[in-house]
């Protein structure tokens, strides 16, 4: 009964008879048992938005007449407890970057959508789609932020992070935040793959032994130093470089070789007493006008081909240049070689 003691299971039905004659008899269990579609999701405003614009702004109750729950955690629990479930889900849907969604598939606890469900899918490109279990509803691209007021001219390619006249002032993201993603990344722009990460080790351990890279632990630790002026040129992501660029901090985001093509997007957890609904959700956050509403918050752009995007977020589009500089990645691989890498981390690029 996944994290359910049988007396909370009976407790939750208490005063209905037939229900705990199922529950003793082995035969009700909390993925079939009568409950309100519940999502998952990072906390905070991110969270706030999600039920905002995809639940209340999206009309999700009146389309499925059921009442929503929202729980929120770091998006490696909510994975976690989807796989440790064995099929009787704590959530219904779960929002999750590619390498939690590969774990996940991996271990068999996603169910595929239903295309008829769904229809909003076929107008996103399938640079944001995993296989038939995943669809993104932003892009999200992982390139290179520069300072714009102190660096002449637009960096073409992560080797920048070596130019010695910028020693001291860049950053590198720490492995357990994405560093792992970016060590890929940049390990194929200098021709390794998943499975020979050497150049991309070696690279690394250049910026911080030679170059003295700061080791950059999560995106506020970025957004402090980019907007103190102590850090001139780190790999990051285009929404916050347009938040900061908004605040009036002097940055700029380039799409450079080697750039991570990732999003964020719901997936549907195997088990689901509500998979109908689950795929009328997933379609609400693929909507257009939605993902307009949302990008207009965090200023990531949408996937869907039909956005309309109001001439204040034009800047923000995603471009065919920029989308031709990302590389596609082997998720299960790289979640495979996860901790050999970080043991080679650990011991080449930091000791």
């Amino acid at each position: 009964m996944g994290d359910f003691s049988r007396r909370d299971v009976m407790n939750l039905f208490a005063g209905t008879a037939a229900s705990i004659a199922l529950i003793e008899a082995g035969l009700l269990t909390p993925a079939n048992a009568a409950r309100n579609f519940v999502t998952a999701s990072a906390g905070g405003a991110w969270g706030e938005h999600i039920d905002q614009i995809y639940i209340k702004d999206g009309g999700f109750k009146a389309l499925t007449k059921l009442d929503v729950s929202s729980s929120y955690q770091l998006e490696s629990v909510a994975a976690s407890k989807i796989i440790a479930s064995k099929g009787a889900p704590p959530f219904d849907v779960s929002c999750h970057g590619q390498s939690e969604v590969a774990v996940m598939h991996e271990a068999g606890a996603l169910l595929s959508y239903v295309p008829s469900l769904v229809p909003n899918l076929a107008d996103v490109p399938d640079t944001a789609k995993m296989g038939d279990h995943y669809c993104a509803m932003n892009f999200l691209l992982f390139g290179l932020v520069w300072n714009t007021k102190e660096i002449a001219k637009a960096p073409a390619t992560f080797e920048d992070l070596l130019n010695p006249a910028y020693k001291g002032r860049i950053g590198i993201p720490a492995y357990g935040w994405y560093g792992m993603n970016w060590l890929h990344g940049v390990n194929k722009a200098l021709g390794g793959t998943e499975d020979n990460i050497d150049p991309g080790i070696k690279f690394a351990a250049q910026a911080v032994k030679k170059n003295n890279a700061i080791i950059i632990e999560n995106a506020d630790h970025a957004r402090k130093m980019f907007g103190q002026g102590e850090m001139l040129l780190c790999p990051f992501w285009n929404g916050i470089a347009s938040q900061l660029a908004r605040s009036d901090v002097p940055v700029k985001f380039e799409s450079v070789p080697g750039t991570l093509g990732l999003g964020t997007g719901f997936v549907i957890a195997k088990g689901t007493p509500h998979e109908e609904a689950a795929n009328k959700f997933v379609n609400l956050t693929l909507r257009p006008d939605l993902q307009v509403k949302f990008s207009s918050w965090n200023l990531y752009p949408p996937t869907n081909r039909k956005a309309k995007m109001p001439a204040e977020l034009e800047s923000i589009a995603i471009t065919d240049a920029q989308l031709a500089n990302t590389v596609q990645l082997d998720w299960k691989k790289v979640v495979a070689h996860r901790a050999d890498y970080l043991k080679r981390w650990n011991e080449e690029v930091l000791s």
